[in-house]
């Protein structure tokens, strides 16, 4: 009988459940006039799955900095490209002048007055009185301006969008028309019309910085490492917190002749080419790979890096200051090397072929001891080569035997504890470390095992 009693309210709980204004949906499905779009919420570091449930909110981020006009009201343009130096600027800029459009779609077919578009809630101030719709429509758009945005911002309000800002669009149909369908998309704005640049904080943040402050570029085959990256203590908000910083731009140019690095770093502007390197928010550290590619051998390249948030606005450039003087190489430029492909093949190299894979943290471990500490020097780049000539016969016997992959794993671990060690405390301390371990075994061993035999106890 307790079981018939439950079944009742679970029949008529789940009647409301699928009723038709609990089926009725709105979604954004596309917007044009915007910096970026969002329909996820992935680019404020969201996660879902392993049995969490999150609500996603689109959003959208409109960005100005630098100058150019668009090719109508609800388009975009590049900033970026007219600047002749290392200047804020966008390659998504919105117009204050004009719009972003945003299109709908929605199950609920029973609404008989047209959808509202208001600020923060079904009160709030009315965005748009004129939404496109028809009766029975499964979708209909909106046409907002961004001055009108930003005077409905939070904080910062103002027709102009001279200031930073975010609000809520609610879409949704009045409660009187016999639905009640509703959605909310989140709108963010920045303006950063003033250029900056980071402090290198390889030694610490002093806290004016925002997005990534210190790389060091080290050479791959047809790649170039940014290493060392460090990124602000604030890191991934930007100056508007509402939007977190995205990618990694680095801004490049090549030697031509004999130019030393002054010289092609001085070329650099945010209208050069450049390469874009995603970060994951939710990760440690942030930046998923940090490989540059397609690069040629033999050629010197020079990088000058910037922070890029979610509004599409490049920032916090690298300090020309810290360019070096001429006739001077730096860490901002290197050359790839074909030697790099160390580590790089599974059936070719000892590591590699010791622990199964070219993607285990151990074969990693090696090949960023290998970019710091042996490609940037000519002893160094003939070790690497040396290994390179000869390692393939043995890595090749060794992939095909589960006791010599054991046998090579243990004998490297010595190898491996200095490669960590050397990255993460630096090639001296750690050789000193080592070398005091050594020592200290050495004595233990000489007190212990060779005393107690001189002694007659053994």
């Amino acid at each position: 009988m307790s079981s018939r009693k439950l079944t009742l309210p679970l029949i008529a709980s789940t009647l409301l459940l699928f009723s038709a204004n609990a089926l009725a949906d709105i979604t954004l499905t596309q917007a044009a006039g915007a910096s970026l779009v969002d329909l996820t919420g992935s680019t404020q570091g969201t996660t879902t799955g392993n049995g969490t449930t999150t609500t996603v909110t689109p959003y959208i981020y409109g960005g100005i900095a630098g100058t150019c006009t668009p090719a109508s009201t609800t388009d975009t343009c590049d900033s970026c490209a007219s600047q002749t130096s290392l200047a804020t600027c966008n390659h998504n800029n919105v117009s204050v002048n004009g719009s972003v459009v945003l299109t709908f779609t929605t199950t609920d077919t029973s609404a008989t007055v047209a959808p509202e578009i208001r600020a923060t809630s079904s009160s709030g101030v009315i965005l748009d009185s004129a939404p496109n719709w028809t009766t029975g429509a499964t979708s209909f758009t909106t046409t907002i301006p961004w001055a009108t945005l930003c005077t409905n911002f939070s904080s910062g309000a103002s027709s102009s969008c001279s200031s930073d800002g975010s609000v809520d669009v609610w879409v949704g149909f009045p409660s009187n028309s016999g639905a009640s369908s509703y959605t909310t998309v989140h709108v963010v704005f920045r303006n950063a019309n003033t250029t900056a640049n980071y402090t290198d904080c390889l030694n610490g943040d002093d806290g004016t910085n925002y997005g990534f402050c210190h790389f060091t570029t080290y050479p791959g085959d047809g790649k170039i490492y940014a290493e060392d990256l460090t990124a602000a203590n604030n890191f991934p908000a930007s100056p508007n917190a509402s939007s977190k910083f995205t990618n990694l731009l680095f801004f490049y140019d090549k030697q031509q002749s004999t130019e030393d690095d002054l010289t092609i770093l001085s070329r650099i502007t945010s209208a050069s080419e450049y390469f874009s390197l995603a970060m994951n928010l939710n990760a440690t550290p942030p930046v998923a790979d940090d490989r540059i590619t397609g690069l040629t051998n033999g050629v010197r390249y020079c990088l000058v890096m910037a922070s890029q948030d979610a509004t599409g606005i490049i920032n916090y450039f690298t300090k020309t200051s810290d360019f070096p003087a001429a006739g001077a190489q730096s860490g901002f430029c290197t050359s790839p090397e074909p030697v790099v492909g160390l580590l790089d093949d599974k059936h070719c190299f000892i590591a590699t072929a010791a622990w199964g894979s070219d993607m285990a943290p151990e074969v990693q471990s090696f090949r960023d001891f290998r970019n710091k500490y042996l490609l940037p020097f000519a002893w160094g780049q003939k070790f690497v080569k040396t290994y390179y000539k000869y390692s393939p016969k043995y890595a090749n016997m060794i992939a095909g035997n589960e006791t010599a992959k054991t046998v090579v794993r243990s004998l490297l671990w010595p190898l491996l504890l200095f490669a960590r060690m050397s990255v993460a405390f630096g090639f001296w301390i750690s050789l000193a470390i080592m070398a005091a371990a050594l020592w200290s075994f050495i004595e233990l061993y000489r007190r212990l095992v060779l005393g107690r035999k001189v002694r007659g106890e053994l």
